[in-house]
């Protein structure tokens, strides 16, 4: 039974601590995680939206007459200096004056409209779809098999490939099996040849029937032995089409000029062009740090708000608090910015003391080197050198590199030491690219290579290193790939 008085509400004080993500906070971690790129575009966006901010066209902080800016007249009161810094310098008049006060907005620009516009030079390239339905444009036929074919085109993806049954595009479309199996037909015969196929084998006989080869060994090698084709069973499709090696060797060779991916020609992805976040140079015996900011707007705080200030200007305590809370926002995003390139320089300084072997020699001198023992190092949270490495890159003697290519794990190698699984991939590699091509080495042929060599890894390790090279087994390495 329950009593009355262990119902009754009541107040407890406790103490407890925790993390608060302040705005200020976020602010650091979102800097953190920003390439050079990104970091040029969030600048600017603050500089349009923060009066507060402008871009510094000089290297020195300077006024008008090429002279550095003072504070003021030495001769100003000390009821002047208290009343500058209660206000904490805010240019009131630069929000709220006219146009005649000295400020971007009276800039004057020499527009040409006589120029044409940059847009005019630009140009798109053309996508399968547009390409495909330009020649449907072109060509006579009815309405249902138009609108078929529309349907078909929009429904390939990006091999050229149509993933639907023709029963699928009938029940979407309510139309005659016909007037689908027409469609289809007719997007087939569309350049490049094989789009709208259902199937690699189809593929591949559409374009050996365009070229009038539909009669070839190799087409009765795709149309009678593909599923052995795909797992290159060479000697079974010999005995199976009662041929010799000699023929199946040409065959092949025919099967390598055809594209059984006809669509990629024109769903090509875009080139990602990088910009490097930091450059390490070596000048004599030692190594250099420059921070990249080309492109960056070198953000200051506006200077004229100064002069203005001391006038005098009544405003209401709405206005002042909007003022206020803008100068602070404007200092925060400066204070961090400082911050970031700060952490981003010391995370290069630990890289290079680690690395040094690396950037001298390449690849295979890669040392081990884990997030958290740069953390510790640094005496930071791994978290902040996870989000530092991430997404930037650097100019180095080897190349540009991803900062957290840099970090890699290790295994034992000869003596007990520990080296980077980059080494081991690139001793595979170079064992790889020694063996006979008519007697490739297997994984576990490879795993004793490496044994002798003082690196101690499994089959199973050799595999998995191998397919992150994307680098087939050994029996396909042995046989000819056809496509």
């Amino acid at each position: 039974m329950v009593r009355k008085n262990q119902l009754r509400p009541s107040l407890n004080v406790t103490l407890s601590q925790r993390l608060a993500m302040t705005p200020s906070l976020l602010q650091k971690i979102e800097l953190l995680t920003l390439n050079q790129l990104e970091l040029s575009e969030l600048m600017t966006q603050e500089m349009v939206e923060n009066p507060f901010l402008e871009e510094s066209q000089d290297e020195a902080d300077e006024d008008a007459t090429g002279q550095p800016e003072s504070d003021g007249d030495e001769s100003r009161t000390e009821e002047e200096r208290e009343r500058e810094i209660e206000l904490e310098q805010f240019d009131f008049e630069y929000f709220l004056g006219d146009d005649s006060y000295p400020s971007y907005r009276n800039a004057e620009f020499n527009h040409n409209d006589s120029k044409p516009s940059f847009e005019i030079f630009l140009a798109s390239s053309s996508s399968l779809t547009d390409h495909l339905t330009w020649q449907l444009n072109l060509m006579e036929m009815t309405d249902p098999v138009r609108r078929a074919a529309d349907y078909i085109v929009g429904n390939l993806d990006d091999d050229g490939y149509l993933q639907m049954q023709e029963v699928e595009i009938c029940e979407a479309l309510h139309a005659d099996e016909s007037a689908v199996a027409e469609a289809i037909a007719l997007v087939q015969s569309l350049d490049p040849l094989g789009v709208g196929s259902r199937s690699v084998q189809e593929c591949l006989l559409i374009q050996l029937r365009a070229a009038g080869l539909e009669r070839t060994l190799a087409a009765r090698i795709v149309a009678e032995c593909h599923s052995l084709l795909e797992r290159r069973k060479f000697d079974l499709i010999a005995r199976e089409l009662d041929c010799a090696m000699q023929e199946i060797r040409e065959a092949m060779e025919l099967l390598r000029r055809l594209s059984p991916q006809p669509g990629q020609k024109y769903n090509q992805k875009e080139p990602i062009y990088i910009r490097p976040d930091v450059y390490l140079y070596k000048i004599d015996d030692r190594y250099h740090i420059m921070l990249n900011d080309d492109g960056l707007p070198r953000l200051r705080l506006n200077r004229a708000y100064r002069r203005a200030l001391l006038k005098g200007s009544g405003v209401s305590r709405d206005t002042k608090s909007y003022v206020k809370e803008r100068f602070r926002s404007a200092v925060e995003l400066l204070r961090s910015i400082d911050q970031r390139q700060q952490t981003i320089y010391r995370v290069c300084e630990a890289i290079i003391r680690r690395q040094r072997e690396f950037l001298e020699n390449g690849k295979l001198y890669l040392k081990p080197m884990l997030i958290k023992d740069v953390a510790e190092e640094l005496e930071v949270h791994p978290s902040t050198i996870s989000r530092v490495v991430g997404n930037k890159y650097a100019h180095t003697p080897q190349g540009v590199i991803e900062l957290r290519r840099f970090f890699t794990i290790g295994v034992e190698g000869a003596g007990g030491e520990n080296v980077s699984s980059v080494h081991v991939k690139e001793k595979i590699r170079q064992i790889l690219d020694a063996e006979d091509p008519k007697k490739p080495f297997s994984d576990q042929k490879i795993s004793s290579i490496l044994s002798q060599g003082g690196i101690q890894i499994t089959r199973r390790t050799v595999a998995k290193y191998r397919d992150q090279m994307n680098i087939p087994g050994s029996r396909d390495r042995k046989s000819p790939i056809p496509y």
